[in-house]
């Protein structure tokens, strides 16, 4: 199974994919970005055509680490515009621990991935949420940033099935501020922490809704007829090409039969869980519904690229995004939906 971690650690169970170094309690800032190999900073600098010193790429820089010299295959980790202002490790790391308690030891995973162009720390929220009573899921904030500009300055809070280790990210609100604090490259270290502290006390009231959502869903039962037609809503069939086009039509087709298949192995997993990794069905209810997305986007769903990044940033995170809305519009009034 492909996967793009450069360096990370975690504490409690292995991941998936069987890499990181283990640290026996929760870290503190100082010990994540030691363990995650986060210690280091990037500077932009002029971008050359090879054997042309004097000849400048004005609209283009590269993104350098510090700490590996120059023809280190480490060494260059993004190309961005002039405009893009660098979030350096540690900066990103203080202003996210201000949030969480500084000194505190909540950090149960982080690291960066290929060379260091994404880098991410999990910190976990002095909350509980309990779901039909002997459900536990545990509420974290997940801050993540990019040296190569593919992702935004990006806090969000994100939840942990104790039982299955599946993650959603929580999109409860209609609010200005979203599920997402996210901030571009081009604002001040100032600004990112106060709009953060923001955030922060917003994703502490969402733990408070998502617990009332989650026992919601719980009590709404969903047989494997109501799943079947849950799934057509999740990943539904595009509509069919105007153009007549051979290859148009064969891509459609080919598509068809893809989400198809992908919807068959979601139904097998909401009707017998995932045997082989011990992860039973939570049962016919939306609940069960959400999680049977989110374990096969987590754990079962064959991708390319990294797993990581799929399901908690990627199209794995919209997919199980999309799972969520579409349970939570079943268990509004009817009259709320029309």
């Amino acid at each position: 199974m492909a996967h793009d971690i450069g360096q990370m650690f975690y504490f409690h169970e292995k991941p998936w994919h069987g890499l990181g170094q283990r640290v026996a309690q929760p870290a503190t800032m100082e010990e994540a970005l030691a363990a995650g190999g986060l210690d280091w900073t990037v500077r932009l600098v002029p971008i050359v055509p090879a054997g042309e010193d004097e000849t400048a790429i004005e609209h283009r820089l590269a993104v350098v680490r510090d700490d590996q010299k120059p023809g280190a295959p480490d060494r260059v980790v993004g190309v961005v515009h002039p405009g893009f202002k660098p979030l350096q490790n540690r900066d990103g790391a203080k202003m996210f621990d201000a949030l969480v308690g500084p000194g505190s030891r909540v950090y149960h995973t982080g690291g960066y991935l290929r060379h260091g162009e994404v880098i991410w720390l999990l910190a976990r929220l002095p909350k509980d949420i309990q779901v039909g009573g002997n459900d536990p899921v545990e509420p974290y904030l997940l801050f993540t940033n990019s040296h190569d500009g593919s992702v935004a300055i990006d806090i969000r809070l994100t939840t942990v099935r104790v039982v299955c280790r599946n993650t959603l990210s929580i999109a409860l609100s209609h609010q200005a501020t979203g599920k997402v604090f996210r901030c571009a490259h081009h604002h001040g270290v100032d600004r990112l922490g106060r709009e953060s502290k923001a955030f922060f006390q917003f994703a502490l009231r969402q733990c408070d809704e998502a617990q009332a959502l989650f026992n919601r869903l719980a009590d709404r039962h969903c047989d494997a007829q109501a799943f079947a037609a849950f799934m057509r809503k999740v990943l539904p069939d595009p509509a069919r090409p105007v153009a007549t086009d051979p290859a148009i039509q064969r891509g459609h087709v080919t598509r068809l039969a893809t989400l198809a298949k992908h919807r068959a192995e979601v139904e097998r997993v909401f009707a017998s869980g995932i045997p082989e990794q011990d992860l039973a069905p939570v049962g016919e209810s939306l609940w069960g519904a959400v999680n049977a997305v989110t374990a096969w986007v987590d754990h079962q769903q064959k991708i390319k690229g990294d797993r990581y990044t799929h399901a908690l940033l990627g199209d794995g995170d919209k997919l199980k995004g999309r799972a969520l809305n579409q349970a939570t519009s079943l268990c509004e009034p009817v009259s709320a939906r029309s």
